[in-house]
């Protein structure tokens, strides 16, 4: 009998939680995240920048080499869930979250968290807020109060809003803007040392963004 997409789906995710509650256990064992030669690429997993990791967490454990694939129970649904190592890249370096922090919800519930945060009014979800309004910025002709804006964004704390402060302007276009994205690349250091931290994410949040102007409408 043929499986349906569903179906299919739903053993692919089976045996993604089965190879991440593997991990768990050696975790549990032995935390496999430390410096190892070569075993935690073995396993599929992501490198970690630890000259991010310590300039935005104080923490008197080790810092991790990689990061693995993590099940997880959502908290709100009680769904079996997976962090992937990628996710946790994105949540540690980018968004800065603590490195002792670990997924608690399932996508479906985060959304719909993020939803009740929208409704109880102006300021309760003030990063979420201002990521909308940079996205909405992109979509209209620059002004020099959008500029402004975007100018702001890319000084803000919060590395995910620069991002999309980068995204906008590759959005806008223009010389001076696609001037500055080019710079912003060239500018991408070799090297690992801590302070270039901001200026690797950088370079690639302009890369990205230039090769994807033509997908945006």
């Amino acid at each position: 009998m043929k499986k349906s997409n569903k179906q299919r789906r739903a053993e692919i995710k089976a045996r993604r939680l089965e190879r991440a509650a593997a991990s768990a256990a050696n975790l549990r064992e032995k935390d496999v995240r430390l410096p190892q030669p070569d075993f935690g690429f073995a396993l599929g997993c992501e490198p970690a920048d630890r000259s991010v990791l310590e300039q935005y967490n104080n923490t008197y454990g080790v810092l991790p080499a990689f990061y693995v694939a993590r099940p997880f129970t959502c908290r709100d649904c009680g769904a079996e869930e997976l962090w992937t190592a990628k996710q946790q890249k994105w949540w540690y370096e980018v968004v800065h979250g603590h490195i002792d922090s670990r997924a608690v919800r399932c996508l479906a519930c985060r959304r719909a968290r993020r939803e009740r945060l929208r409704n109880t009014g102006p300021g309760a979800n003030l990063l979420g807020e201002q990521t909308d309004r940079l996205r909405a910025l992109g979509a209209t002709k620059p002004n020099a109060r959008a500029v402004a804006e975007v100018e702001a964004a890319l000084e803000s704390k919060w590395w995910s809003l620069r991002v999309v402060a980068i995204q906008t302007m590759a959005r806008w276009g223009g010389e001076s803007n696609l001037a500055k994205l080019h710079e912003l690349m060239t500018a991408r250091p070799a090297g690992g040392r801590r302070y270039f931290a901001w200026e690797r994410v950088a370079a690639d949040a302009a890369k990205s963004a230039l090769m994807n102007r033509e997908r945006w409408p």
